[in-house]
């Protein structure tokens, strides 16, 4: 399974790896898919060979049907978090789903209510953790300005 994983990977990673690709600075480009191109150069030699000009077309067509098309998002946040022993990445992205194929696994009124539930539960943590956040610092500043809301209310711990 490494192998396969490997051989997609260098199919996707610009540079010399995959000639169809051209290898760009910019980090769009990086993130560009590959050419359908590319995926029947892996084909061995003699089934290429062997191969006509109809089945190449049709693969290639299929090919270009399979590989995801880039869509514009709204929030494309990616980055990544390195470790003692290993290295972890995070993507955010936030988008209109332009996917054509629907789930190929019927999700039940139970998962569809549990994602609902999480869903609010996460902003409304979000949201409490901002606000939180938010109270802490202006009561930090206003207590670095020497402001006093309550005159002689809360003196501190030490007086």
């Amino acid at each position: 399974m490494r192998a396969y994983w490997h051989k997609i990977r260098k199919f996707t990673s610009a540079g010399a790896a995959s000639p169809a690709v051209p290898p760009s600075t910019s980090p769009k480009a990086r993130r560009a898919s590959p050419q359908p191109a590319t995926y029947r150069a892996q084909l061995h030699p003699e089934v290429e060979a062997s191969l006509t000009p109809q089945q190449r077309a049709e693969i290639e067509r299929v090919i270009a049907l399979a590989i995801p098309k880039p869509a514009p998002k709204l929030v494309d946040l990616r980055f990544t978090i390195d470790l003692l022993i290993s290295r972890y990445f995070i993507v955010l992205m936030v988008g209109k789903d332009r996917r054509r194929t629907q789930r190929h696994v019927p999700v039940s009124r139970l998962t569809q209510l549990g994602n609902w539930v999480m869903a609010v539960a996460l902003l409304l943590g979000f949201n409490l953790a901002l606000s939180t956040s938010i109270v802490m610092l202006a009561y930090l500043v206003k207590s670095a300005l020497g402001i006093n809301l309550f005159p002689g209310h809360f003196r501190g711990f030490g007086n």
